[in-house]
C-alpha cells in the first residue's frame, strides 16, 4: 500500500491571559474535543505516475475565534509547494466551535508527512541526543523558480552542503560539492538556499549542517526512475555490479535485526550513503560502509545520471550473510 499522507496527532494548550496559581481542568476547547476538520483529507499531489517525492511539515495552530480558521506558523518544512498547498487547504477548514473567551487562545501542533512510495514513510526528523539541538529547517513556501538549462540539454544535478551557524534568522553557509550544471544554475540554487531559515535556533547551539540535491529536468525529458523503492537485501545485491564476485561475512543477529537501511544512490563523484538513522548501532557500521561502497549496475551513463540521488530502502533480515565471491 502506498502511504499518501500521515497526519500527526494534535497536542493543545491554552495561552492563559494571566498567571494561574491553581490547577484547573482543561475545557472542551483546550482539549480539542470539538475540533471540526474537512471531510476530504490531504492528497499526495503527484506530478506524474512514478512521482516518488516526499516531504514533511510541522505547524503550530492558534485558535482565537470559534468560527474562524486557526493562525498557522510553520515550524518545520521540507515539503514542496503542491504538498504545502494541500496542507494549508486542509487547515483552512479547521474550526473550534466550542471555544469561549474564557479559554483564551488555544494552540496545537500538527505534523504532515507526504510520501508516494513503497518505502516506509519518511519521518520529520531522526532521533537525536538530548544535547543535540532540534532540526527545524523551514524551506520556502514556493517551489524553486529561475533554473533553466544553460548548458547541455540533459538532466542536471547540483548537490550542496549547507550549515547554519547563527541564530537561524540568517541564511545558511553554502558549499557546492557536486554540479553538472552551469554557473547560472548554481547561482539559482544559492539564491534558493538564501531563503532557508532555522527559526528554533538561538545562536548558542553548535553549527547544524545538511546536504540537499537539486535537479533540473528539461521539458519533455523522459527520465528513468525506479518503479520500486523497497528491496530485500538479496534483491538489492543482485542489482549491483558483478554480484557473483561479492565477498562479505556479516552476522545480522548481532545488529538488532531485522532493520531497514536508507540507501542514497550517488556513485562517482559523490559517495553512496547507507544509514539506519539514530541512535546509531555501532555493530552495523562495518556492514553499512560495505553497502555504501557497492555500485549499482547501470545500463549506461544516461541511466546512471537519471537515477543519481534516488533513495531506496533495503530490508535486512536476521541471519547471516556469507559471500565467497567467484574468481
Amino acid at each position: 500500500m502506498r502511504r499518501l499522507l500521515v497526519a500527526g496527532l494534535l497536542a493543545a494548550c491554552a495561552l492563559a491571559a494571566s498567571a494561574q496559581t491553581e490547577v484547573k481542568a482543561r475545557s472542551e476547547a483546550q482539549t480539542l474535543a470539538c475540533l471540526v476538520k474537512p471531510a476530504e483529507p490531504p492528497r499526495y499531489p503527484a506530478r506524474h505516475k512514478l512521482d516518488h517525492g516526499h516531504g514533511a511539515m510541522r505547524v503550530r495552530l492558534t485558535f482565537r475565534k470559534p468560527d474562524a480558521a486557526p493562525e498557522v506558523e510553520v515550524l518545520f518544512n521540507s515539503a514542496r509547494e503542491g504538498m504545502q498547498d494541500e496542507a494549508f487547504r486542509y487547515l483552512r477548514g479547521y474550526r473550534l466551535p466550542c471555544l469561549t473567551p474564557k479559554d483564551g487562545a488555544v494552540q496545537a501542533v500538527q505534523e504532515f508527512s507526504f510520501t508516494n512510495t513503497d518505502r516506509d514513510a519518511t519521518p520529520l526528523s531522526e532521533a537525536h541526543r538530548d544535547d543535540e539541538p532540534p532540526f527545524c529547517l523551514v524551506m520556502p513556501r514556493r517551489d524553486m523558480a529561475g533554473w533553466r538549462s544553460f548548458g547541455n540539454w540533459g538532466l542536471e544535478h547540483i548537490v550542496v552542503a549547507a550549515t547554519f551557524t547563527g541564530d537561524g534568522r540568517q541564511p545558511p553557509e553554502v558549499r557546492i560539492i557536486h554540479s553538472t550544471s552551469s554557473s547560472r544554475g548554481e547561482a539559482a540554487v544559492r539564491e534558493r538556499l538564501a531563503e532557508y531559515r532555522m527559526p528554533c535556533r538561538t545562536g548558542s547551539e553548535e553549527p547544524q549542517s545538511f546536504q540537499q540535491q537539486f535537479s533540473y529536468v528539461p521539458h519533455g525529458y523522459r527520465r528513468a526512475v525506479f518503479t520500486r523503492e523497497a528491496f530485500g537485501l538479496v534483491e538489492f545485491l543482485r542489482m549491483t555490479r558483478e554480484p557473483l564476485k561479492l565477498r562479505a561475512a556479516y552476522d545480522f543477529n548481532s545488529m538488532d535485526c531485522p532493520f531497514k537501511v536508507r540507501y542514497m544512490v550517488y556513485g562517482g563523484a559523490v559517495p553512496n550513503e547507507a544509514r539506519t538513522g539514530k541512535p546509531e548501532d555501532p555493530n552495523r557500521l562495518p556492514f553499512l560502509d560495505w553497502l555504501a561502497g557497492l555500485q549499482l549496475d547501470f545500463k549506461n551513463e544516461r541511466q546512471a545520471n537519471d537515477l543519481f540521488g534516488s533513495e531506496l530502502q533495503i530490508d535486512v533480515p536476521c541471519g547471516t550473510l556469507n559471500l565467497g565471491g567467484e574468481g
